[in-house]
């Protein structure tokens, strides 16, 4: 199976350019443009924008302390349960108002399926000599503040990557901006690295991605933490 892929980017020059790239439809593809949903209000130094009106070169206000411009805007669409044949529904998860506690976030937030919030040291003692780690949301669904839905209508998702990789403030969330991962390329051949690579015109090699600015933790850990 393929997938439609939308991507609008910033060329060498400093010019918007945009895409639309046919490519496989699997997790590693997918996770890089499904991370929020239509609507999602990110911080920018413009003031909140929704995020399906972002355009790349504008800045985002990151959960660091930093103002990193925004280099790539990677859309695709999450199809209701049996809509496309071979092809597997989207789960969206939705983050009531306070969930995470006072305006964290404020008001609802709806998630796709590959976002990853950033948890502080303090909400995770075993790492309190980080200064946060990026956790899946899946991993925080409780089926009461935190519910996962499944769309009954096709729906757009997004993701953001930054000059520099940090955290993208949505609502009172942070929430970490694209980066495959320090393994991703070790998992791919040749042919597929370059099909990969193709959705990312601005950049040479998986070298462009940079550093990453939080490790990642797995959801055992997430659970093993939120057990105590």
């Amino acid at each position: 199976m393929t997938r439609r892929y939308e991507v609008s980017y910033l060329d060498a020059d400093g010019n918007i350019e945009s895409v639309i790239r046919l490519a496989p439809a699997i997790a590693e593809f997918e996770t890089a443009f499904s991370a929020l949903a239509r609507g999602t209000v990110i911080a920018t130094t413009e003031g909140p924008v929704a995020v399906e009106d972002l355009v790349p070169g504008m800045v985002a206000i990151t959960a660091e302390g930093r103002c990193e411009t925004i280099t790539w805007i990677g859309s695709m669409t999450l199809f209701p349960a049996h809509a496309m044949p071979g092809m597997s529904s989207g789960r969206m998860i939705r983050v009531t108002a306070d969930a995470f506690g006072v305006g964290r976030p404020m008001p609802d937030v709806v998630l796709g399926p590959s976002a990853r919030l950033l948890v502080r040291g303090d909400q995770n003692p075993d790492q309190a000599h980080l200064s946060g780690s990026y956790a899946p949301a899946t991993t925080f669904v409780d089926g009461v503040s935190i519910i996962e839905v499944t769309p009954v209508t096709p729906v757009p998702v997004y993701h953001i990557m930054l000059e520099r990789q940090g955290s993208i403030r949505a609502a009172g969330l942070d929430i970490e901006s694209y980066h495959p991962g320090p393994e991703l390329q070790n998992r791919f051949g040749v042919e597929l690295s370059q099909r990969f690579l193709s959705l990312f015109p601005h950049l040479q090699g998986f070298s462009g991605f940079g550093a990453m600015a939080h490790p990642r933790m797995t959801a055992k850990e997430v659970e093993a933490a939120l057990v105590g």
